[in-house]
């Protein structure tokens, strides 16, 4: 079971989450006609080198940001409900 946490903290670390997550959001469309670029670019096979290492980065940061919100998710899941 997880210790008791003061309903001051718990509200600042969920919105502290909450900040992260529009963030994370406001980032991925910012990003998105460039990832669509890419991804349009390496379906026809015409990636540079110079693309293909950005593209792999791109697809590297998503799922990492990914783990990290489904982290968050299951936090405030067993937060919730203990």
């Amino acid at each position: 079971m997880l210790p008791q946490v003061p309903a001051t903290e718990n509200l600042m670390e969920k919105h502290t989450l909450e900040q992260l997550e529009a963030a994370l959001d406001a980032i991925s469309k910012d990003l998105a006609p460039r990832v669509e670029e890419l991804a349009e670019k390496s379906t026809a096979g015409l990636l540079t080198p110079e693309d293909q290492k950005e593209y792999s980065e791109v697809v590297r940061l998503n799922d990492m940001l990914s783990l990290l919100k489904l982290e968050a998710e299951q936090f405030w899941t067993m937060r919730a409900a203990s």
